[in-house]
């Protein structure tokens, strides 16, 4: 039924480049965390807000280690093939579904944001099943595509992106006040260190490195690529912090889309003023990108665990899926914000870190490292 539709859309797969990959976590991890990141972490750390960014990155660069690390063993493999030669075939397939669970969940959850926002700031009046069907319909279409596809298309539309946010960044210096950023450590460390978390959480969705290291044509330079990604995050995420310096902590942490507020200040003349449709178009852009990653890796990674032939046929039925889990992921803005803010963590550390770190010294420990180089020279 679905071959007709399917079939002919496949493009011939190739590999991304190292800078491709660059440009894919970059977008993965900064499309959603300038929603409702900078209100989380300005909650929590208030205005020592900087130093859990500082705190989050050095963080998240040794556990990205530990992903490469991980898929440096398994070169050709994903993680959806791969945990079945560390752990058997049926320990291996139940620990790959609760990690294809745990990405339907965070697309899920990326989806029900964008509905949230055009909802909420845009188009309240626009049913929400609206913006989830139209953003699978064209996501659907991307991955059918082939991944390279998806690569090249967030190439064309990320330096958009950036510059746009840029432009915000920019524009929002003269109305910072560095005072707002006093006194340093006034409750002690433990603020910063509770507000590195949701930070890390975003950060560590370099995670799906796991899942497309086989698409990276240089595989040496992943390492390398990787650290200057999340260097790029980590100064991005900095700059993000300037709300705190335009309205102070409380007010930042009172707002849900801070980003939106701070294009809101933005004043150029008299006639050039209201520039919310520039934020609108980073966050449809870069959420976008992130549907359409992690729906790939989620269709690739069914078919893996369930060893179908072509992965296209699973697109039409999870992307169907997706929409009414949109939708019922949360009752409202509210539910959904304080869910990201207390529980969030606890959800993305186990498949973030402390599987990864299981999966790695379960590997070492049975000398998988050796064994797939000797078979990858073979």
């Amino acid at each position: 039924m679905f071959r007709n539709l399917l079939s002919f859309e496949a493009t011939t797969e190739k590999k991304i480049s190292p800078k491709q990959f660059i440009y894919l976590i970059v977008s993965v991890v900064l499309s959603t965390a300038t929603i409702f990141l900078p209100s989380i972490v300005a909650s929590k750390a208030e205005q020592d807000s900087w130093i859990s960014v500082i705190l989050a990155a050095g963080f998240s660069m040794p556990v990205f280690c530990l992903y490469y690390g991980i898929s440096n063993m398994f070169k050709y493999k994903t993680v959806f093939s791969f945990l079945e030669d560390i752990f058997g075939k049926i320990l291996g397939k139940i620990i790959a579904f609760f990690y294809l669970l745990f990405f339907i969940h965070l697309t899920a959850i990326v989806i029900r944001e964008l509905y949230e926002i055009m909802r909420s700031a845009f188009m309240p009046k626009t049913p929400p099943i609206v913006f989830s069907f139209v953003l699978m319909i064209v996501a659907s279409y991307a991955i059918t595509k082939g991944f390279i596809a998806i690569a090249r298309m967030n190439e064309v539309v990320f330096p958009l992106g950036m510059g746009l946010l840029g432009f915000v960044i920019f524009f929002s210096m003269p109305y910072i006040k560095m005072e707002n950023f006093l006194p340093v450590l006034a409750n002690g460390f433990l603020p910063p260190i509770k507000g590195s978390f949701p930070l890390t959480s975003w950060m560590l969705e370099s995670v799906i490195i796991l899942a497309i290291f086989p698409h990276i044509s240089d595989s040496k330079k992943v390492l390398k690529s990787g650290i200057i990604s999340l260097i790029f995050i980590s100064f991005a995420l900095l700059l993000g912090v300037l709300a705190i310096g335009i309205f102070g902590s409380k007010t930042t942490a009172d707002f849900k889309f801070t980003a939106l507020e701070m294009t809101r200040t933005i004043r150029l003349s008299s006639y050039f003023a209201r520039l919310d449709s520039m934020i609108m178009a980073v966050w449809i852009e870069g959420i976008f990108m992130k549907i359409t990653i992690f729906l790939y890796i989620i269709v690739k990674g069914f078919s893996d665990i369930f060893n179908f032939d072509d992965y296209r046929f699973d697109v039409l039925p999870i992307a169907s899926i997706m929409v009414p889990m949109s939708i019922f992921i949360s009752t409202n803005i509210d539910e959904l914000y304080n869910f990201l803010k207390d529980k969030f963590f606890y959800e993305t550390v186990i498949f973030e870190v402390i599987l990864p770190l299981f999966i790695f010294l379960v590997a070492k420990i049975r000398k998988l490292d050796k064994k797939t180089n000797v078979q990858q020279k073979k």
